[in-house]
């Protein structure tokens, strides 16, 4: 069950043998979440939360009933890393039925601890989480509603691309207009304008739950969609080498 955790995480690495063996090792819960609950509460401790199955969203509530969602989390992606040494400052949504694994927050301060390299890949995990939400940031603030919402159908996508879990240009994306609008900014009402300007212009329709694509190079030309800005971060050939020679 594990080995999921430690690929996860090898996308920050490389990860040592030494940290591998510990991660294998340690406990993890597997716990299921039906659409709408809540994963992760603000304030929460890091338990390295692991996506396994299902779309989570990152959101912060607002004082007068309203939030701001600024990240999906697709298969794969560790969920918690906000709350590694304070409590998180969000929560995570289940957008769909999510199935999520996490160990205890005692063993991953014992691991973090034990081994500096765990240590850095977790920070480039922060790294490329923070690379995304700049970009979500920059979409909000430059984009047009048009092509903020080609970004984000773009953005999960090609996640699920990566990940093997999209066919035929098809993906699951349970979300309804209104998490949407909490994504982009927008009204629920401009929202629905938005999604049927992308279907009638051929390039991307949203039903029940899917997500379709028909135009991929049109999609990411009007999102300026970069999937570089989604890759992980890892450590460089030379400076590991130098690691591990010392």
């Amino acid at each position: 069950m594990n080995r999921l955790l430690i690929a996860s995480l090898d996308r920050f690495g490389p990860l040592r043998d030494s940290v591998r063996d510990d991660l294998m090792a340690c406990s993890q819960e597997t716990q299921r979440f039906e659409p709408g609950q809540v994963i992760a509460p603000a304030e929460a401790r890091s338990r390295l939360r692991l996506l396994a199955r299902g779309l989570a969203v990152k959101q912060q509530a607002l004082p007068d009933g309203g939030r701001q969602i600024f990240g999906v989390a697709t298969p794969g992606d560790l969920i918690d890393l906000g709350g590694l040494y304070a409590g998180l400052d969000h929560e995570v949504l289940a957008l769909g039925v999510c199935e999520v694994r996490m160990t205890t927050a005692h063993e991953l301060r014992t691991m973090m601890r034990a081994h500096p390299n765990l240590l850095a890949a977790l920070c480039r995990a922060i790294l490329t989480e923070a690379q995304r939400q700049r970009d979500w940031m920059v979409g909000l603030g430059r984009r047009t509603a048009l092509a903020r919402a080609a970004n984000l159908l773009c953005e999960v996508y090609w996640r699920q691309t990566a990940l093997r879990l999209a066919q035929d240009g098809r993906c699951d994306f349970p979300a309804v207009q209104a998490d949407i609008a909490d994504a982009l900014g927008l009204s629920v009402v401009h929202v629905h304008r938005v999604l049927r300007t992308l279907r009638d212009d051929g390039l991307a329709t949203l039903r029940n739950g899917v997500l379709k694509i028909d135009d991929w190079e049109g999609l990411t030309r009007l999102g300026g969609f970069d999937p570089e800005r989604l890759r992980p971060q890892r450590e460089t050939l030379d400076i590991a080498s130098r690691a591990a020679s010392g």
